[in-house]
């Protein structure tokens, strides 16, 4: 049992290590090549129209940056299901400050449809589609809308 344990603390170190490069590299280009850094960024989103570099940019690359981007590697470590077991029983919180489990939601054998999602243009303009497909199959399975972090760091 001692084994895998280590060998999940081997690979966080291994992904501590690695974040804190790609940091540390995206930060040099940053602050050395700063009109050629935006471009990319900006040639990246130009499909999201609500996309501004002016936004994002004091984001990218500091100390909140770091630990977000370190703290999703390190969950990811840890989430791993196989296609046609169970899906893993993470932990969620209710809009009511509750903390329970995903499979707290399921009810007997019906299918529980997962949702992940947070503020952004792309999931609010697809959830008149995602209420359409609650009310077509409501008798049938649950649906739950899982609010994930933000997908860049906040100041």
């Amino acid at each position: 049992m001692g084994l895998p344990q280590a060998g999940l603390w081997l690979r966080r170190l291994w992904v501590l290590l690695q974040v804190a490069l790609q940091v540390a590299v995206g930060k040099v280009c940053l602050i050395l090549f700063p009109t050629r850094v935006k471009q990319h960024i900006v040639a990246m989103n130009r499909k999201n129209p609500h996309f501004s570099y002016d936004n994002w940019a004091p984001t990218l690359y500091s100390v909140q940056y770091f630990w977000f981007v370190l703290k999703v590697r390190w969950q990811r470590l840890e989430d791993r299901t196989e296609p046609g077991g169970p899906a893993p029983n993470c932990p969620v919180v209710r809009l009511s400050g509750q903390r329970c489990t995903i499979w707290d939601f399921m009810q007997g054998n019906r299918p529980l449809v997962l949702n992940f999602g947070s503020c952004t243009p792309s999931f609010l303009f697809k959830f008149d589609q995602f209420k359409r497909l609650v009310e077509d199959f409501c008798s049938i399975a649950d649906f739950l809308i899982i609010y994930i972090e933000e997908a860049h760091a906040s100041g």
